[in-house]
């Protein structure tokens, strides 16, 4: 069996309070359990969980966290260290590098 990390995209559009941004963080940590690299990227309402505690704590754990500025900027939520900001085109480099990529909507 192949012992290198696969690399684990999660792509989250919705609001934290919404069952699916939950269930997008649970798939994150359990593929961090797992040893692997995961690579979560929140766009739309999912923008106002970038500072989530819940997001936060898997950030200390490996997480690598991004989040879109359009969305952002769109919802008046300042940008700072909690996330690496971007644009689609750091989506897309996510999709292109990901071994998988999950979309909770």
């Amino acid at each position: 069996m192949d012992q290198r990390s696969r690399k684990l995209g999660i792509l989250l559009s919705v609001a934290p309070d919404h069952p699916n941004f939950n269930h997008g963080l649970q798939l994150a940590a359990a593929a961090l359990n797992a040893h692997d690299e995961v690579y979560l990227f929140c766009l739309d309402e999912a923008v106002r969980g970038v500072a989530d505690q819940r997001v936060q704590t898997l950030k200390g754990y490996g997480l690598r966290l991004f989040a879109c500025s359009f969305a952002a900027q769109r919802r008046q939520i300042p940008q700072n260290d909690d996330a690496l900001y971007g644009g689609l085109t750091m989506l897309s480099d996510m999709m292109a590098t990901s071994d998988r990529l999950v979309s909770f909507n």
